[in-house]
């Protein structure tokens, strides 16, 4: 507290009523300057309550999802996710209008409001975590002399860790391997350390921030969600086919309902999906196709004459070796599964191709081979023709275009149609990059439901060769999201 003297003696015939009220006038005038002087310069500023506190208008809070590089690594069959990004967000704080950058900084007040973070296991947000992080001032918001008109900008570094994210762990979506995808959730709950703070009432998210006015920068969006810069769609096996955001509300759990809460207050939060697909170029190429080659040469069987039984052995014989030695190429690629993959369907496939194929041989050869000891009976019977002994062909070419098409039916319908395309749809529906949140596995995917505030950013082919590796912009915006998104 500054304590002020003044010697009113110099005034002539200063009367003692005369001397109280100049006193009173330069109390007040002391009390009036420092009324008027910036918030900034007094260190007793409550400046951790909340922007418009006490009043009904909630703080807005613009999000923005920046992602800056992804990787998978795979070791000893366990495949790891790591990201890094940041969280953006944006505020407007009307105590701080007027600050003078350039002579206090870029930083407003270290104990300034910003929001709290409580997020799910396996991903952190670094010291913003912790409230330790500060914002800064949106560059956007000040003028030429570096004054501030109150906006603040938060950018919260997020990850996975040092250990990464292990998405082997959802070991059900392998059952379409090659073919499999994942999608990896994460949640993010605004929970300030001291006290709850109840959404569209004291803080309220938004996935709304109005796109940059630049010329002809983005003209495909109205709205800033995500920020992809410089971001690979690729990473080893896999590639980025997606990112999902949303923001959330919930009931607080009975140990959180004090602190003036009312009924039908809720906490707010944001989801954050990716979504990784692996590329399976590689196994198709690779495996798939050199299987069913081997399931298309098995058919040149047929050309073979049916009563030279030996020759077609001895071919399906060789191209059921074969198999496994395309099986080579993809061991080790997968962790050890206790079921099958569609890839291990499709060997099976080809496997039965080629016994269906050599019992039709089989079968085909014994209807037209002459019966047993035919020459002998022909010897006792003077007028027997030779073509009693002879293979009957017509026979053979009945059974083995019957045989055909039941094997190319099996082929088409139910090894390449059932147990390969149908099947690895369905797997990906399930627990794969095509899943809504709501069937996910964790207690998040349960207690945490999408608002309509939820938007899908598709990234495939067409997103690449039109955007490139640079993005700023909003997704599109998913219906009935909590069932769908």
């Amino acid at each position: 507290m500054l304590t002020f003297t003044t010697n009113l003696n110099f005034l002539p015939s200063v009367s003692a009523a005369d001397s109280i009220t100049v006193t009173l006038v330069f109390v007040f005038s002391l009390a009036l300057h420092a009324s008027m002087s910036a918030p900034w310069d007094d260190a007793s500023f409550p400046w951790d309550e909340r922007p418009l506190h006490g009043t009904d208008a909630p703080t807005v809070v613009e999000a923005v999802v920046s992602l800056k590089s992804w990787e998978v690594i795979a070791e000893k069959g366990k495949e790891t996710l790591h990201l890094r990004g940041f969280l953006l967000l944006y505020w407007t704080d009307p105590r701080l209008v007027g600050f003078p950058t350039k002579a206090k900084g870029e930083h407003p007040p270290e104990a300034i409001w910003r929001p709290g973070f409580i997020t799910c296991a396996g991903f952190g947000l670094g010291p913003a975590e912790q409230y330790e992080q500060v914002p800064r001032f949106y560059a956007g918001g000040l003028d030429k002399q570096g004054v501030s008109d109150g906006q603040l900008e938060f950018e919260v570094p997020m990850s996975f860790g040092a250990e990464g994210f292990d998405i082997s762990g959802d070991i059900d979506r392998f059952r379409s391997f090659p073919f499999d995808s994942t999608r990896v959730d994460v949640s993010v709950l605004m929970f300030k350390r001291t006290r709850p703070e109840w959404a569209d009432k004291q803080v309220a998210l938004s996935l709304r921030r109005p796109q940059m006015q630049l010329l002809d920068y983005a003209p495909h969006s109205e709205y800033q969600q995500f920020d992809l810069d410089g971001l690979d769609r690729h990473s080893n096996d896999y590639q980025l086919s997606g990112v999902s955001l949303a923001t959330e509300t919930h009931a607080p759990p009975p140990f959180l309902r004090n602190n003036g809460w009312e009924e039908g207050d809720l906490l707010c939060g944001l989801l954050l999906s990716l979504h990784i697909r692996r590329s399976h170029s590689f196994y198709v190429v690779n495996s798939i196709k050199p299987m069913y080659t081997i399931a298309a040469f098995g058919f040149c069987a047929y050309a073979i004459e049916p009563s030279h039984l030996a020759d077609r052995v001895g071919l399906c014989a060789v191209l059921f070796l074969s198999i496994y030695a395309v099986q080579w190429t993809t061991a080790g690629h997968i962790p050890r599964l206790p079921f099958k993959t569609v890839l291990d369907d499709v060997s099976e496939s080809v496997s039965a191709v080629l016994m269906l194929i050599l019992i039709g041989n089989v079968v085909a050869y014994h209807r037209a081979r002459p019966p047993r000891g035919c020459a002998r009976r022909l010897e006792d019977v003077d007028e027997a023709s030779d073509e009693a002994c002879a293979f009957d062909d017509e026979k053979a070419d009945a059974v083995d275009l019957a045989c055909s098409l039941l094997v190319l039916a099996y082929v088409l319908l139910f090894s390449l149609g059932y147990r390969t395309v149908y099947a690895a749809w369905v797997a990906n529906r399930r627990t794969g990059a095509s899943r809504p949140w709501a069937k996910g596995p964790y207690l998040r995917n349960k207690r945490f439901r999408p608002t309509s505030e939820a938007y899908h950013l598709r990234v495939d082919d067409a997103f690449a060769a039109r955007h490139g590796k640079k993005y700023l912009g909003q997704g599109e915006r998913v219906a009935n999201a909590a069932e769908r998104w």
